[in-house]
């Protein structure tokens, strides 16, 4: 009989349980054992490991996070890959199933290099990976960013201040620019394009002048801003880009007597429980998998482009960071 070994790899996203589900599902359907590995490549080298059966995975469609377990372990010295071989073999596995972002891919590249085969489903929030349209975890992610700024929205209005909104996601900006799309922001920032102060300050003072006396601005977390910025802010790098920001817009707008206040949203955009979408993906991508596993198609990362499923054969392509839509990079300043 067929074994597939499913383990996440990298951080958690919501949606994980419903590609675990499915694989377990799908395994039980037709022919092949499913077997899950706690805490990814750590818990292989610990042996722990448990084979899935329907009841393992009853009532966990909803859940976030991952019932398995995850660890941001990669095995990239010789001796590490060659303990993973051993354990490939001691359990008789016939391919592994990766669920992950970039560390998950790099984990399948190091793998395929000494013919250790695995399947590559896209777990992330940032939907940053350039196989795929989208990733497990990022239609949760901007739902709870479009869900704080629309909270938000009506304490800013009301106290007229500028409210600073950090999310995750950096180089790629995914998170940042929909999620403010979506909830309505005045002004989107990311590491994934200059930032142009004057047009932010221009449009602030602008909304108040309106009697529009309230901001939301969007900034991306580790966004590098200008030498200038950190120097007229008494700031540097070290400094959250979104605290930098509110700084450098009170002091430059003191005329009009700027107020501002400061959210990270953190890990609050990996938790939750997974909206329609990613279940649907989630649920699609690992189906696939184990269908490929049984027809020995092995070595390949699926992806969504729309909401058909792909198969993209390894390359060292897959680590390349996919920067949001330039489209929606314009469309979001539309409404600026």
């Amino acid at each position: 009989m067929k074994r597939i070994a499913v383990l996440c790899v990298g951080n958690d996203c919501p949606g994980l349980n419903a590609a675990i589900r499915a694989a377990v599902m799908k395994g039980c359907e037709v022919g092949i054992e499913i077997v899950g590995v706690k805490d990814g490549f750590e818990g292989l080298l610990t042996d722990k490991l448990d084979v899935m059966t329907k009841s393992s995975v009853s009532g966990i469609l909803h859940r976030g996070g991952t019932i398995l377990g995850t660890s941001l372990f990669v095995p990239q010295e010789d001796e590490e890959i060659k303990k993973i071989m051993k354990k490939f073999e001691q359990y008789s596995v016939t391919s592994f199933l990766i669920l992950g972002g970039r560390l998950g891919a790099k984990a399948a590249l190091k793998l395929a290099k000494v013919n250790i085969p695995s399947i590559l489903v896209p777990a992330t929030i940032d939907n940053d990976l350039p196989f795929t349209d989208f990733s497990i975890g990022f239609f949760t992610a901007i739902e709870h960013v479009r869900e704080a700024l629309d909270m938000l929205h009506a304490t800013a209005e009301s106290h007229h201040r500028v409210m600073i909104v950090e999310t995750m996601g950096k180089p790629s900006g995914w998170i940042a620019v929909t999620g403010g799309l979506a909830g309505g922001a005045d002004y989107v920032i990311t590491d994934a394009e200059p930032i142009n102060q004057e047009d932010l300050l221009n449009k602030i003072r602008s909304r108040y002048e309106s009697q529009k006396r309230f901001s939301i601005v969007v900034v991306e977390s580790g966004t590098i801003l200008p030498k200038e910025m950190y120097e007229m802010t008494g700031t540097d790098e070290r400094t959250p880009a979104a605290q930098v920001i509110g700084i450098y817009i009170e002091k430059q707008l003191k005329d009009i007597g700027i107020e501002w206040r400061y959210t990270n949203l953190g890990y609050l955009q990996r938790g939750g429980s997974p909206v329609c979408m990613d279940r649907i993906i989630a649920t699609q991508m690992s189906t696939r998998a184990v269908e490929m596993v049984k027809s020995a198609r092995v070595y390949h990362a699926l992806g969504m482009r729309g909401l058909t499923v792909t198969e993209v054969p390894y390359s060292e392509t897959m680590v390349n960071v996919k920067v949001v839509d330039e489209y929606l990079r314009s469309l979001a300043k539309l409404f600026y």
